[in-house]
Parts: structure tokens; sequence; C-alpha cells
């Protein structure tokens, strides 16, 4: 996770649109518009033990991948003090195994004032943006919420970067809303295909405060869908906070999925931060109904430091108890023959 709700600004609510390196970013002027040009390269190395890693496609414990992305953004504003813009982010020779493919991951246009700020687009919905908790203090490649190959997780659910329409309120005595509508998950359309859902409905609600010397946000969030051809619907929620203090922070998130994915579970995170590096620990415990899926814990140990400007050295080592995809050497897991894992993931990404 990208989203850091300890901005007040409704302006600056939606993670993806104006966070980012945009201070070094190429600029310039066109008609009145700011088109801002920013992006990253990260390139590492993931390894696990028994056949996490192991597919049709590989052979091997360990991988090389790339993740790679080219954001784009325009920014204008008219005299009365309405914000507009637009984003692209493009995937370009992003994953573990064909690394030549290009594709549009998020993009859309948005309006911002004093009502709030519209969302229109392929973009992350209300509850995954609001929703806050201990994948936002990790370190690394994200710890429990990271590139780590073992972290197959029954977490809360989202709609992804379906396409879809965002509102979020002006915040107020530190509260915000926000909500948002898809009308079916994939392309944004309904088809009525298996494992997709139609007509779905976020929400969230969080606090941004301070008390004494802690910085708080507390959050909660959800999500309701129809399922379509005898796919389940989908129901899930969550809710927790992040706590700053010093070079501390501490977050706690917990949730449940009540139809898809059964499963109730709770994380908690830890990071410091000092100078150039951080460090944190992270767990999750996760206990799916879902049939054949035992209960697990995720632990995760996790860094970064800053090498030069714009590039930083990341690392996760990662444990987990129950990993359903620790049996999986033909590409299909068998999951009665589940197994613990080792895993870790190094990686040096550029921002610009």
């Amino acid at each position: 996770m990208n989203h850091k709700l300890l901005l007040g600004s409704t302006a600056l609510v939606s993670a993806g649109l104006l966070m980012g390196s945009v201070a070094s970013a190429q600029e310039m002027r066109v008609g009145g518009m700011e088109v801002r040009l920013s992006g990253y390269t990260e390139w590492g190395v993931k390894a696990a033990n028994e056949d996490t890693l192991k597919n049709s496609n590989n052979t091997k414990n360990y991988l090389f991948f790339m993740d790679n992305e080219v954001h784009v953004r325009a920014n204008g504003s008219t005299d009365g003090g309405l914000l507009y813009g637009s984003k692209i982010e493009i995937e370009a020779g992003s994953g573990d195994g064909n690394q030549g493919n290009v594709t549009i991951d998020e993009a859309g246009l948005f309006f911002s004032g004093g009502f709030g700020r519209i969302e229109l687009g392929k973009d992350d919905g209300a509850n995954n943006v609001m929703g806050i908790g201990a994948a936002d203090a990790q370190a690394g490649t994200g710890g429990i919420d990271g590139d780590s190959p073992n972290l197959i997780q029954f977490e809360s659910l989202t709609d992804g970067d379906s396409n879809k329409v965002t509102y979020f309120t002006p915040r107020i005595a530190g509260i915000q809303l926000g909500a948002s509508f898809t009308p079916a998950s994939g392309d944004g359309f309904s088809d009525d295909q298996a494992g997709e859902f139609e007509d779905m409905a976020a929400g969230g609600i969080n606090w941004v405060g301070v008390l004494g010397p802690v910085d708080l946000t507390i959050a909660a969030d959800g999500i309701i869908g129809n399922g379509q051809q005898n796919t389940d619907d989908l129901r899930s929620w969550d809710a927790g906070f992040l706590a700053g203090f010093g070079g501390f922070t501490f977050g706690v998130q917990g949730g449940q999925n009540t139809d898809v994915l059964e499963n109730d579970f709770i994380s908690v995170g830890l990071k410091y931060g000092f100078g150039a590096a951080n460090v944190s620990v992270g767990w999750v415990y996760n206990n799916p109904s879902t049939n054949n899926f035992d209960d697990s814990q995720v632990i995760a140990v996790s860094g970064d430091v800053g090498l030069m400007s714009g590039v930083t050295l990341k690392g996760d080592v990662t444990y987990n108890t129950d990993d359903p995809g620790s049996n999986c050497p033909n590409g299909t897991c068998n999951l009665n023959n589940v197994d613990s894992t080792v895993a870790g993931v190094v990686s040096i990404q550029l921002d610009y």
C-alpha cells in the first residue's frame, strides 16, 4: 500500500493521484495545464523453499523480477478554486515471467473543490484508499503486503482498478467519508462471467488527528457486490488504526470476508525510521472457513535504505506457517499437502 491518509487536504486524498516522486518529475506547461512525468523501475530477486515458486514456467526456487511504471499526470485549476486533472499509469515490462507486456494500470479524471472530490475511471476504490492499518507500518517491499512470494492470504477484498466512480467528502473536524460504485469487476461492465462481481458498492470513513505527541489515523471500510455465474457474493469489511511517534509507526487492522474467501483476519505492523533507513516487523493471522484451507500466520521482517538520490535498496524475509502455494510443482496446488515456507525478496528501485 502506498496511501497514507495523514494528509488533511481533500485534494490529496487519492493516494495514487498526486503522491509520488512529483518533486523530481519532468514538468511542462500546456495550455494552462501542468503535465508531470514520473515513475520508477524496480529489479529484484525472489526466493523460497518448497515449491512456492515452481510452476509450468519456472522450475527453480528463485527468479528475477521487474516492476516498471510510468506515470503521466495533468493538473489544472480555475480562478474559483476548482482543481481538476487526469492521470495514467503504464506498466511496462513488469512481472515474474513474460516481461515484454505493456498494460494500463490506472487511468482516470478528478475534480476537487469545496464540495469534496470526484474521481472517474480505473483506480482504487474508496475502501482501498481510506483503509489504514498494519500494512502502512511496513518497510522494504511492503513486508506483510510486499513482494515476498509466500504471501498468499485472505485479506480484505477490493474491486481493484475496475472502472468506477468515487466521491470523497471534504475533511471536517478530522473526519472524511468516501464511497465508490463499480458496475462490474475486471472491465467495468457486466458480462456475466464466473468468478466476477457486479453492482459493487464500497465505502469508508476515517479520522485524522493528533493526541498529544501521537499522530493518529482511525479508519473503517467495506465493500459489497453480487456474484456472477454461481459465484458467491462479495462481502468484506475491515477496521484499523495507524499511530506515529518519533521515528516509530504502529498499525493494526482486522476484518472479515463473509462469502467469497470466507475468513477472519488481523494484522499488526511496527516500523522504525532512522536517517535514510527503515526497518519493520509484521504479523498476520488468517482464520479461513473456505474448504481445504487451514489457519495460517505470516511473520515478516523488512528493511530499506536510500543509497543515493532516488535509489533505494529493499528487502523482506517472510515465514508462512501454512502456505497454500507450497506444493504447486506443475502450476496446480495440492491443498491437502500444505507446508510452512520461508521466502525472501531483495530489490533495488529507482524513482524519478
